[in-house]
Protein backbone atom coordinates (compact mmCIF):
# COMPACT_ATOMS: atom_id res chain seq x y z
CA UNK A 1 0.00 0.00 0.00
CA UNK A 2 2.76 2.36 0.83
CA UNK A 3 4.58 1.54 -2.37
CA UNK A 4 1.41 2.15 -4.33
CA UNK A 5 1.00 5.62 -2.85
CA UNK A 6 4.61 6.49 -3.66
CA UNK A 7 4.07 5.34 -7.22
CA UNK A 8 0.91 7.45 -7.49
CA UNK A 9 2.75 10.48 -6.14
CA UNK A 10 5.51 10.04 -8.75
CA UNK A 11 2.94 9.77 -11.58
CA UNK A 12 1.18 12.96 -10.44
CA UNK A 13 4.50 14.85 -10.21
CA UNK A 14 5.54 13.80 -13.70
CA UNK A 15 2.14 14.80 -15.06
CA UNK A 16 2.31 18.24 -13.47
CA UNK A 17 5.82 18.83 -14.78
CA UNK A 18 4.71 17.90 -18.26
CA UNK A 19 1.80 20.37 -18.12
CA UNK A 20 4.02 23.14 -16.84
CA UNK A 21 6.50 22.50 -19.59
CA UNK A 22 3.72 22.72 -22.17
CA UNK A 23 2.59 26.12 -20.83
CA UNK A 24 6.11 27.52 -21.11
CA UNK A 25 6.39 26.32 -24.66
CA UNK A 26 3.16 28.14 -25.64
CA UNK A 27 4.41 31.51 -24.40
CA UNK A 28 6.92 32.03 -27.20
CA UNK A 29 4.44 31.96 -30.07
CA UNK A 30 2.18 34.27 -28.11
CA UNK A 31 5.06 36.68 -27.57
CA UNK A 32 5.96 36.55 -31.24
CA UNK A 33 2.39 37.11 -32.21
CA UNK A 34 2.13 40.05 -29.85
CA UNK A 35 5.36 41.48 -31.29
CA UNK A 36 3.94 41.26 -34.78
CA UNK A 37 0.77 42.92 -33.64
CA UNK A 38 2.80 45.86 -32.30
CA UNK A 39 5.16 46.26 -35.27
CA UNK A 40 2.62 45.96 -38.07
CA UNK A 41 0.68 49.15 -37.16
CA UNK A 42 3.97 51.13 -37.13
CA UNK A 43 4.81 49.95 -40.64
CA UNK A 44 1.28 50.68 -41.82
CA UNK A 45 1.48 54.19 -40.31
CA UNK A 46 4.77 54.89 -42.11
CA UNK A 47 3.33 53.66 -45.39
CA UNK A 48 0.25 55.81 -44.83
CA UNK A 49 2.34 58.94 -44.13
CA UNK A 50 4.44 58.29 -47.24
CA UNK A 51 1.30 57.95 -49.34
CA UNK A 52 -0.10 61.18 -47.85
CA UNK A 53 3.18 63.00 -48.69
CA UNK A 54 3.10 61.69 -52.26
CA UNK A 55 -0.53 62.80 -52.53
CA UNK A 56 0.35 66.31 -51.27
CA UNK A 57 3.29 66.60 -53.68
CA UNK A 58 1.12 65.47 -56.57
CA UNK A 59 -1.54 68.02 -55.61
CA UNK A 60 1.06 70.81 -55.44
CA UNK A 61 2.46 69.83 -58.84
CA UNK A 62 -1.01 69.77 -60.34
CA UNK A 63 -1.78 73.17 -58.79
CA UNK A 64 1.48 74.68 -60.12
CA UNK A 65 0.80 73.22 -63.55
CA UNK A 66 -2.71 74.63 -63.45
CA UNK A 67 -1.41 78.10 -62.49
CA UNK A 68 1.16 77.97 -65.30
CA UNK A 69 -1.53 76.93 -67.76
CA UNK A 70 -3.79 79.75 -66.58
CA UNK A 71 -0.97 82.33 -66.84
CA UNK A 72 -0.09 81.11 -70.31
CA UNK A 73 -3.72 81.26 -71.31
CA UNK A 74 -4.02 84.80 -69.91
CA UNK A 75 -0.92 85.92 -71.79
CA UNK A 76 -2.14 84.35 -75.01
CA UNK A 77 -5.58 85.86 -74.50
CA UNK A 78 -4.06 89.31 -73.84
CA UNK A 79 -1.94 88.99 -76.96
CA UNK A 80 -4.98 87.99 -78.97
CA UNK A 81 -6.95 90.91 -77.57
CA UNK A 82 -4.34 93.46 -78.69
CA UNK A 83 -4.49 94.93 -82.13
CA UNK A 84 -1.31 94.75 -84.19
CA UNK A 85 -0.56 98.36 -83.26
CA UNK A 86 -1.19 97.77 -79.55
CA UNK A 87 1.00 94.67 -79.66
CA UNK A 88 3.68 96.88 -81.19
CA UNK A 89 3.49 99.19 -78.19
CA UNK A 90 3.35 96.39 -75.60
CA UNK A 91 6.51 94.86 -77.07
CA UNK A 92 8.16 98.28 -76.57
CA UNK A 93 8.25 98.86 -80.34
CA UNK A 94 10.12 95.61 -80.96
CA UNK A 95 7.40 94.02 -83.11
CA UNK A 96 6.00 96.81 -85.26
CA UNK A 97 6.40 95.46 -88.76
CA UNK A 98 3.83 96.94 -91.16
CA UNK A 99 2.36 99.18 -88.42
CA UNK A 100 2.35 102.82 -89.66
CA UNK A 101 3.66 105.47 -87.21
CA UNK A 102 0.25 107.13 -86.94
CA UNK A 103 -1.27 103.79 -85.86
CA UNK A 104 1.48 103.37 -83.27
CA UNK A 105 0.72 106.80 -81.80
CA UNK A 106 -3.01 106.03 -81.73
CA UNK A 107 -2.43 102.65 -80.08
CA UNK A 108 -0.30 104.27 -77.40
CA UNK A 109 -3.02 106.85 -76.68
CA UNK A 110 -5.63 104.06 -76.53
CA UNK A 111 -3.56 102.03 -74.07
CA UNK A 112 -3.15 105.13 -71.91
CA UNK A 113 -6.87 105.86 -72.11
CA UNK A 114 -7.86 102.38 -70.83
CA UNK A 115 -5.21 102.57 -68.06
CA UNK A 116 -3.08 99.77 -69.48
CA UNK A 117 -0.12 102.18 -69.43
CA UNK A 118 0.49 105.42 -67.51
CA UNK A 119 0.73 108.52 -69.65
CA UNK A 120 4.11 110.04 -70.43
CA UNK A 121 4.66 113.82 -70.42
CA UNK A 122 3.68 115.46 -73.69
CA UNK A 123 6.14 114.72 -76.46
CA UNK A 124 6.24 113.85 -80.14
CA UNK A 125 8.79 111.16 -79.24
CA UNK A 126 6.90 107.85 -79.18
CA UNK A 127 9.93 105.72 -78.16
CA UNK A 128 10.50 108.14 -75.27
CA UNK A 129 6.86 107.96 -74.23
CA UNK A 130 6.79 104.15 -74.38
CA UNK A 131 9.99 103.88 -72.34
CA UNK A 132 8.62 106.33 -69.78
CA UNK A 133 5.35 104.40 -69.44
CA UNK A 134 7.01 101.02 -68.96
CA UNK A 135 9.45 102.38 -66.39
CA UNK A 136 6.66 104.18 -64.54
CA UNK A 137 4.49 101.04 -64.43
CA UNK A 138 7.00 98.20 -64.17
CA UNK A 139 10.11 99.94 -62.86
CA UNK A 140 12.16 98.88 -65.88
CA UNK A 141 12.17 98.94 -69.66
CA UNK A 142 14.12 97.62 -72.60
CA UNK A 143 17.24 99.49 -73.72
CA UNK A 144 16.45 102.46 -75.93
CA UNK A 145 16.96 102.23 -79.67
CA UNK A 146 18.86 105.44 -80.42
CA UNK A 147 18.07 105.24 -84.12
CA UNK A 148 14.40 105.98 -83.47
CA UNK A 149 14.83 108.83 -81.01
CA UNK A 150 13.72 112.25 -82.37
CA UNK A 151 17.22 113.22 -83.44
CA UNK A 152 17.14 114.68 -86.92
CA UNK A 153 19.74 113.78 -89.50
CA UNK A 154 21.03 117.34 -89.27
CA UNK A 155 24.36 117.91 -87.63
CA UNK A 156 24.49 120.71 -85.03
CA UNK A 157 26.09 123.12 -87.51
CA UNK A 158 23.17 122.66 -89.90
CA UNK A 159 20.40 123.59 -87.42
CA UNK A 160 19.34 127.21 -87.93
CA UNK A 161 16.52 127.48 -85.39
CA UNK A 162 17.61 128.19 -81.76
CA UNK A 163 14.80 126.21 -80.12
CA UNK A 164 15.30 123.24 -82.44
CA UNK A 165 19.03 123.42 -81.69
CA UNK A 166 18.45 123.07 -77.93
CA UNK A 167 15.81 120.39 -78.39
CA UNK A 168 18.10 118.32 -80.60
CA UNK A 169 20.90 118.71 -78.07
CA UNK A 170 18.72 117.42 -75.23
CA UNK A 171 17.62 114.40 -77.26
CA UNK A 172 21.29 113.65 -78.05
CA UNK A 173 22.17 113.20 -74.36
CA UNK A 174 21.10 109.53 -74.02
CA UNK A 175 23.40 108.45 -76.85
CA UNK A 176 26.24 110.50 -75.36
CA UNK A 177 25.98 109.30 -71.77
CA UNK A 178 25.40 105.69 -72.84
CA UNK A 179 28.55 105.64 -75.00
CA UNK A 180 26.71 105.44 -78.32
CA UNK A 181 28.19 108.58 -79.90
CA UNK A 182 29.79 111.94 -79.05
CA UNK A 183 27.34 114.20 -80.93
CA UNK A 184 26.17 116.04 -77.79
CA UNK A 185 29.63 117.57 -77.28
CA UNK A 186 29.57 119.10 -80.78
CA UNK A 187 26.60 121.28 -79.75
CA UNK A 188 28.92 123.15 -77.36
CA UNK A 189 31.55 125.73 -78.11
CA UNK A 190 34.90 124.00 -77.43
CA UNK A 191 36.46 124.93 -74.09
CA UNK A 192 33.28 126.62 -72.88
CA UNK A 193 32.02 126.09 -69.33
CA UNK A 194 29.14 123.94 -70.56
CA UNK A 195 31.48 121.79 -72.68
CA UNK A 196 33.71 120.99 -69.72
CA UNK A 197 30.72 120.34 -67.44
CA UNK A 198 29.19 117.89 -69.92
CA UNK A 199 32.50 116.10 -70.40
CA UNK A 200 33.03 115.82 -66.63
CA UNK A 201 29.51 114.51 -66.06
CA UNK A 202 30.07 111.65 -68.48
CA UNK A 203 33.50 110.86 -67.06
CA UNK A 204 31.99 110.54 -63.59
CA UNK A 205 29.79 107.62 -64.64
CA UNK A 206 26.93 109.07 -62.60
CA UNK A 207 24.78 109.76 -65.65
CA UNK A 208 24.85 106.38 -67.41
CA UNK A 209 21.64 104.57 -68.37
CA UNK A 210 20.45 108.03 -69.36
CA UNK A 211 17.14 108.82 -71.02
CA UNK A 212 15.44 112.00 -72.25
CA UNK A 213 11.70 111.34 -72.39
CA UNK A 214 10.40 114.70 -73.50
CA UNK A 215 11.48 118.26 -74.21
CA UNK A 216 9.35 121.39 -74.07
CA UNK A 217 10.84 124.72 -75.11
CA UNK A 218 9.25 127.33 -72.89
CA UNK A 219 10.72 130.57 -74.23
CA UNK A 220 13.52 132.32 -76.11
CA UNK A 221 15.11 135.50 -74.71
CA UNK A 222 17.60 137.58 -76.68
CA UNK A 223 20.35 139.19 -74.61
CA UNK A 224 21.98 142.60 -75.17
CA UNK A 225 25.28 140.99 -76.20
CA UNK A 226 23.57 139.11 -79.03
CA UNK A 227 23.48 135.75 -77.24
CA UNK A 228 20.19 133.97 -76.45
CA UNK A 229 18.78 132.20 -73.44
CA UNK A 230 16.55 129.23 -74.24
CA UNK A 231 14.36 128.08 -71.35
CA UNK A 232 13.25 124.48 -71.58
CA UNK A 233 11.64 121.67 -69.59
CA UNK A 234 13.08 118.19 -69.91
CA UNK A 235 11.92 114.91 -68.34
CA UNK A 236 14.79 112.50 -67.80
CA UNK A 237 16.26 109.69 -65.74
CA UNK A 238 19.65 108.07 -65.29
CA UNK A 239 21.37 105.50 -63.10
CA UNK A 240 21.32 107.67 -59.96
CA UNK A 241 17.87 109.29 -60.11
CA UNK A 242 15.91 106.25 -58.89
CA UNK A 243 12.89 107.69 -60.68
CA UNK A 244 11.92 110.19 -63.35
CA UNK A 245 12.57 113.91 -62.93
CA UNK A 246 11.62 117.12 -64.70
CA UNK A 247 14.28 119.80 -64.93
CA UNK A 248 13.68 123.40 -65.93
CA UNK A 249 16.89 124.96 -67.19
CA UNK A 250 18.36 127.94 -69.01
CA UNK A 251 20.63 127.23 -71.98
CA UNK A 252 22.95 129.98 -73.23
CA UNK A 253 23.32 130.09 -77.01
CA UNK A 254 25.61 132.11 -79.25
CA UNK A 255 25.96 132.41 -83.01
CA UNK A 256 29.49 132.22 -84.31
CA UNK A 257 31.11 131.30 -87.62
CA UNK A 258 27.73 130.88 -89.25
CA UNK A 259 26.32 128.41 -86.74
CA UNK A 260 24.94 128.14 -83.20
CA UNK A 261 26.86 126.95 -80.14
CA UNK A 262 25.81 126.27 -76.59
CA UNK A 263 28.15 127.83 -74.07
CA UNK A 264 26.57 127.07 -70.71
CA UNK A 265 23.43 125.98 -68.90
CA UNK A 266 21.90 126.37 -65.47
CA UNK A 267 19.30 124.24 -63.75
CA UNK A 268 16.57 126.40 -62.25
CA UNK A 269 14.23 123.71 -60.94
CA UNK A 270 14.46 119.95 -60.64
CA UNK A 271 11.42 117.97 -59.52
CA UNK A 272 10.67 114.27 -59.17
CA UNK A 273 7.56 113.31 -61.10
CA UNK A 274 7.69 109.49 -60.80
Amino acid sequence: MKNWMILLFIIISVTLNACGSGDNTDEDPESNTLGKAVSEPSEEKAESEEQDLETEETAEEEEAHQRHSEDTADNEESKENYTAAEHCIMTQLAECENVPPEDQFKAYRDLVADSTLPEAPGSDCLPCAVKYSFEAKYGESDPVNYSILPRSEKMPEDISDPSEFVQQYLFSLPAFFNNHDETALSFYQPDSAGYHALFANKASGNFSNHMTYSVFINSEVENLDGSMNIYAYRTYSHINTNGIFEVYARYNLIEQDGRYYLTDYEELENTRIE
